[in-house]
C-alpha cells in the first residue's frame, strides 16, 4: 500500500516548530529496542509523577532534569535527533506548573472563574502536545513514513491524551497504594481529562495552522538533516 509522500521546501535546520526532513535509512531500530526504549520512557514518566506531590520541589526538579536529560541524550546519540530547547522548555513548564500547585496548595484555589487545577491541566497538556507533535514529525521523516499533516496531528492528540489519562491512573495508584489524596471529588478525574483534552486539541489546531504554511506536499528539494 503506497501513501503519498509529504515533504517541504522551506524548513530550516533545527527549527523549533518543524523539524528538518532527513534522509531515510540512516538509523535502524529493532522491535526489541523500540519496546525497551518505550518501556523505559514510561517507567521514568511513572516514577516522576506517581509521588510528585509528596516530594520536595528540589527532588522533583532533579528527577525532571534526569528524565529529560536521559531522553534528550538517547535521541541525540542514538537517532541523531536534537530536541529544540523550546520543546524541552514546554515539558519543563508542564512539570513546574504541577510542582508549584502542590508546593503552595493551589489546586484547591480559583483564579477568577477558573480553578488552578483546570489551568494546570489545560496548559500542561497543550505544552506537551507541542513536544509530542514535533517529535512525531521528526520520527516519521527520519524513518521515511509519509503521513498527511492531519494524520500527524491526530496521532499527536491521541498520544498526548493517552499520557494524560495515564497520569490520572497514577493518581489513583498513589491514592490506593501509597496513601496519597489526589482525587478530591467524584468528578475530579473527569474535569481533569476534559481540561487535558481541551488544551491538547487547541494546541494541535494552533500548531497545525502555524506549520501548514511551510508544509509543501510533493516537493523533494528539501533533503537536509539536523
Amino acid at each position: 500500500m503506497s501513501v503519498k509522500s509529504v515533504s517541504a521546501s522551506d524548513f530550516t535546520v533545527d527549527s523549533p516548530v518543524l523539524p528538518a526532513i532527513s534522509k531515510p535509512g540512516s538509523q535502524k531500530l529493532s522491535r526489541s529496542e523500540v519496546l525497551i526504549a518505550g518501556g523505559l520512557v514510561l517507567a521514568a514518566y511513572t516514577a516522576l509523577l506517581v509521588r510528585m506531590p509528596h516530594r520536595a520541589p528540589l527532588v522533583n526538579g532533579l528527577y525532571t532534569m534526569l528524565a529529560l536529560s536521559s531522553f534528550y541524550l538517547y535521541l541525540r546519540v542514538r537517532l541523531d535527533i536534537r530536541l529544540p530547547v523550546q520543546m524541552i522548555f514546554c515539558l519543563v513548564v508542564a512539570v513546574v506548573l504541577d510542582i508549584i500547585g502542590n508546593q503552595y496548595n493551589l489546586f484547591s484555589r480559583t483564579f477568577g472563574f477558573l480553578p488552578y487545577d483546570v489551568i494546570t491541566h489545560f496548559t500542561a497538556s497543550g505544552l506537551s502536545l507541542a513536544a509530542v507533535m514535533w517529535l512525531l514529525l521528526k520520527l516519521t521523516s527520519r524513518f521515511n513514513y509519509h503521513l498527511p499533516l492531519g494524520f500527524v496531528a491526530f496521532f499527536s492528540v491521541t498520544t498526548t491524551f493517552s499520557l494524560s489519562a495515564y497520569y490520572e491512573i497514577l493518581e489513583l495508584v498513589d491514592e490506593q497504594f501509597f496513601g496519597g489524596h489526589r482525587i478530591w471529588t467524584t468528578h475530579d478525574t473527569v474535569h481533569d481529562l476534559a481540561s487535558d483534552l481541551g488544551g491538547i486539541v487547541l494546541a494541535a489546531i494552533i500548531y497545525t495552522l502555524v506549520i501548514r504554511k511551510r508544509w509543501r506536499p510533493g516537493d523533494s528539494r528539501f533533503d537536509q538533516d539536523s
